[in-house]
């Protein structure tokens, strides 16, 4: 595509998310319910994308399970958690950094779709989130986090942080490996405008872990992140 069409695009869909944010905003601000602002939100988002050309191609979504789960996906674009929060059906809690908090429109919207915040910074805000986690998995809810925990520019899987499966084996509850393709060209770290990608999401099948220990969160983490480095067609980013 030509350069000049795909600033055009970029404007076109930039405009659009913001649009589509301001409009959302305005409904999830009087629409009482939480279920009820999450399944408004999905809608937008779901909008959105149709709107700007883009196309989702989902497998495994229908067979999440039904019981509280723990969903965990890679994490290489800057739309990666509106995607997912699109995809996954409004049962799912969503753990955000708490610097987007402080973002202009997407903070608010965030907020009143009931998401959980973590302060990075905070080297306590990681038990207090866990505990947070595990009293929604025990109210019915399910959990979905990014365990890369940040993304960067170039392509490849992160090293995991280990508090996603740390939450699926102490609550002893399953863990959904998602992968999702497209996203990093749709709208990488540190782009200014978007770009048009098709996306591909897959779940696969729901792991459990041995036990409630330490030990048994890393081999989760270890047979989880091998299967998803498989399936996301990138080099494994983790230090060698």
């Amino acid at each position: 595509m030509p350069r000049f069409l795909r600033t055009a695009y970029g404007v076109y869909a930039l405009v659009i998310f913001l649009l589509t944010a301001t409009i959302t905003a305005g409904l999830l601000a009087v629409l009482p319910g939480e279920q009820r602002r999450r399944r408004a939100g999905q809608r937008a988002m779901r909008l959105a994308l149709g709107l700007i050309g883009v196309r989702i191609r989902t497998s495994g979504v229908d067979a999440l399970p039904r019981t509280p789960a723990v969903c965990v996906c890679n994490h290489s674009s800057q739309l990666d958690g509106l995607i997912l929060f699109a995809l996954l059906p409004p049962r799912y809690t969503f753990v955000v950094r708490s610097e987007s908090r402080r973002t202009p429109l997407f903070g608010f919207l965030l907020t009143r779709v009931g998401v959980i915040w973590m302060d990075r910074a905070d080297a306590r805000s990681g038990s207090r989130t866990i505990r947070a986690l595990i009293r929604q998995l025990d109210a019915g809810r399910s959990v979905a986090m990014f365990p890369e925990g940040t993304i960067r520019p170039e392509p490849g899987l992160l090293p995991f942080k280990i508090g996603a499966f740390l939450l699926a084996s102490k609550a002893q509850v399953p863990l959904v490996p998602m992968v999702m393709r497209g996203t990093r060209t749709l709208f990488p770290d540190r782009a200014r405008l978007p770009m048009h990608s098709h996306i591909d999401a897959r779940v696969l099948s729901p792991l459990r872990a041995d036990g409630s220990k330490r030990a048994d969160a890393r081999d989760l983490l270890s047979t989880t992140r091998g299967q998803m480095l498989a399936l996301c067609g990138e080099p494994d980013g983790a230090p060698a």
